[in-house]
């Protein structure tokens, strides 16, 4: 079979590559698109995967998002379209655009799905979707809500993060392309997804509340910061207050070594914290609402801090970087909880089999 993948956040790349390893050794073709957006197009560069670009993100406003998502939709159309061989299955992670393109050229599709916060997106995507695969830590009710049927759920018993952390080795020339190496100290930061539409209520697309914790965290801490901005505004804002305290990587690098040479990783959103958290780095995610699979992360003895205000915030990381936990001790706690957890990729595999 030949499988479309279509990625439009920098988690995509390496959960899509790590499934679609998965299905070349079963014989399947993959191939690969995506949107001009943050680090995504450079991680399949990284990932030393083709993929083809179309589209943009759509900013800060509902205007913006519906422009740039009905380009992208005829972006995708012409090029799926003009393939040799229509897919036979479509994966994407609730993107919109290429769901609707899968579902008005007859292929069907796969949705990994791990948040039913972004209503908007579950909206426009479950209802046109066949095979929904999510965490089992998310309630049943909460994709109800989003026009779910029960006949779409194949829910796994465990996180993404399984499927492209199982084989992992921390790599130190990845420091050297930074002018780091293990023995210097510093966090990984990224800022808050503050144009996205499930963010667009507070009304501060573009920017960042970063800056006030970074400010706290360096009264404590005399290492740098790594920090991977979502938008070029945010960018700008944070080298301009802090110089040369922070290190923003030009184009994609290996996260996962920077990570597990990391003092902690501190974001509001949660992809870096679930990763840096399942590779054993205290991690904070200061996301302003409950995430049911950030609960079930921390739930399991996984390094994971849920914090909803700034200042818990702070409160949290200084405590974490002047109480270091053992880091051995932590990998081994953490690597025998994954080695328990069941990967999203098992269960496409599961689907495709089926077919």
């Amino acid at each position: 079979m030949i499988i479309w993948f279509d990625a439009v956040t920098a988690k995509e790349p390496l959960l899509f590559d790590a499934v679609a390893t998965e299905l070349e050794k079963l014989g399947h073709e993959v191939i690969f698109t995506c949107r001009e957006y943050d680090y995504v197009s450079s991680l399949f560069d990284l990932l030393k995967r083709d993929v083809k670009v179309l589209g943009k993100h759509g900013g800060g406003t509902l205007y913006g998002k519906l422009i740039a998502g009905n380009t992208r939709i005829n972006l995708l159309a012409e090029y799926i379209h003009n393939l040799g061989k229509k897919p036979d299955i479509h994966i994407s992670f609730a993107c919109p655009e290429s769901t609707r393109v899968a579902f008005g050229l007859g292929i069907p599709v796969i949705n990994v799905n791990d948040s039913p916060h972004a209503k908007a997106v579950g909206k426009l995507t479950i209802p046109l979707t066949k095979y929904l695969v999510y965490s089992s830590s998310i309630r049943k009710e909460n994709w109800l809500k989003l026009g779910a049927l029960d006949a779409q759920f194949y829910p796994y018993d465990g996180i993404d993060e399984v499927a492209w952390l199982t084989d992992f080795s921390a790599k130190e020339e990845t420091l050297e392309m930074l002018n780091l190496s293990k023995e210097d100290k510093f966090i990984i930061a990224r800022p808050e997804e503050s144009s996205a539409a499930y963010m667009l209520d507070k009304k501060m697309a573009g920017q960042t509340l970063l800056d006030e914790i970074l400010l706290a965290i360096f009264d404590v801490y005399d290492g740098k910061a790594i920090v991977f901005p979502r938008y070029e505004s945010q960018k700008e804002f944070l080298l301009k207050k802090f110089g040369n305290k922070i290190i923003i990587p030009p184009k994609a690098v290996d996260t996962l070594s920077l990570y597990y040479f990391s003092d902690l990783c501190i974001t509001g959103g949660a992809t870096m914290a679930r990763e840096a958290a399942a590779l054993g780095t205290p991690s904070i995610s200061y996301y302003p609402k409950p995430l049911e699979v950030l609960e079930y992360i921390a739930s399991i003895g996984i390094p994971l801090f849920n914090e909803f205000t700034l200042q818990e915030a702070i409160s949290r990381a200084k405590d974490l970087l002047m109480n270091p936990v053992n880091k051995t001790v932590m990998r081994n706690q953490v690597q025998s909880i994954l080695e328990k957890l069941e990967s999203p990729a098992d269960k496409i595999v599961e689907i495709l089999e089926q077919k």
